[in-house]
């Protein structure tokens, strides 16, 4: 595994490139930006290229053909370790960094970092989803950032740097990154064989933000039924609010999940509707819609709004900000079930208005 591996971040290799060039290597660095879009993978190259025996530490680059860079690739080298937050939780266990309480500080990530390296220079330690330590596992972490021990880095990873303690984030270096494109997620898509064909890649990458994470969510089987199922309805001059909420509220009860991931697919399917109007427009315009999922009720609609001459591009337009209103509604912590049932009603009646006027 080296940089050719990696999409995106040039920026962010060349910024360490410079720093350590410099001497200026950080005991400690905190990796931020959004799920999905590569920090993890980052990290363990950089941890590779200080590891590999063929390039020095100022070229920070990986050979993948030395013994460190085979041990890397094999996940078994002595002096790096890795942990984060376990499948199904939501926060690391402190015992994760001091151990279980019988052997409380003579194991855990904490123990193994402070000891000699056995194989190189350095010991290294990624802690991915660093914003889900707990108070306790924070104050233990706090105590090795202050007093790092010899020969050591720390790599946090995180999303949400407000969720980490300022103690935290003032003792490490900053590196953030930014998302994906939307050609790096499409082609990570395909690559990973996620999405299946490149039109369902690409329809998912331009929704994605630039993660491959929320490109993955999107191509969710029953998430993108209920999309087509939105879709179908939002095709219709006769929107039925009441029963395309209860259809969508019920939809969102099936994909599962806590209270915050009814909230999340809600929110995604207010940006499908945003998508489907933007289409639409889109269409109107003259300008060109990439084939995908859904489309053959995009054009039935664009076919309705074409009828309504220049003033179809106006209700396709005024019919997306009222989708986004109901976006605020998801920030305002208004439940999913009213939320969709406010939507609805509100695209019914303008739908209902401006058609009629523009006749």
């Amino acid at each position: 595994m080296n940089w050719d591996d990696l999409r995106g971040h040039r920026d962010q290799i060349e910024m360490l490139r410079r720093s350590i060039a410099r001497g200026r290597q950080a005991h400690a660095y905190l990796f931020a930006g959004m799920a999905g879009i590569g920090k993890s993978r980052f990290a363990r190259i950089f941890a590779q290229s200080l590891f590999c025996e063929n390039h020095a530490d100022t070229e920070l680059m990986a050979c993948d053909e030395c013994s460190p860079c085979r041990q890397m690739n094999a996940g078994s080298h002595p002096d790096f370790f890795a942990i984060g937050c376990p499948e199904g939780k939501n926060e690391i266990p402190v015992s994760v960094f001091n151990g279980d309480k019988e052997r409380r500080g003579q194991e855990g990530l904490i123990h193994d970092i402070s000891l000699r390296p056995m194989a190189g220079s350095r010991r290294i330690a990624i802690i991915d989803d660093a914003n889900r330590m707990n108070e306790e596992g924070a104050n233990a972490m706090l105590k090795t950032l202050e007093e790092p021990p010899p020969n050591s880095m720390l790599i946090l990873i995180a999303e949400n740097l407000d969720a980490l303690l300022p103690t935290i984030r003032s003792r490490c270096q900053l590196v953030r990154f930014s998302s994906l494109s939307a050609n790096d997620v499409s082609d990570l898509l395909l690559e990973t064989e996620i999405a299946s064909t490149a039109e369902e890649a690409t329809a998912a990458a331009a929704m994605s933000e630039g993660s491959l994470h929320i490109a993955a969510q999107l191509l969710n089987p029953a998430l993108r039924t209920l999309r087509l199922k939105l879709y179908d309805a939002l095709s219709t001059s006769d929107l039925r609010p009441i029963d395309v909420a209860n259809s969508m509220t019920s939809g969102i009860d099936e994909l599962g999940g806590d209270t915050n991931e009814h909230r999340r697919n809600a929110g995604w399917l207010i940006r499908f509707a945003q998508e489907f109007y933007r289409q639409v427009a889109l269409r109107l315009s003259g300008d060109s819609v990439p084939e995908g999922p859904g489309t053959e009720f995009v054009a039935r609609f664009t076919a309705l709004l074409t009828a309504k001459g220049a003033k179809g591009i106006e209700i396709a337009m005024e019919l997306f900000d009222r989708c986004v209103l109901a976006e605020n509604h998801i920030s305002w912590n208004v439940g999913p079930a009213k939320t969709m049932e406010l939507l609805f009603d509100d695209l019914a009646r303008t739908a209902r208005t401006r058609l009629k006027s523009a006749r």
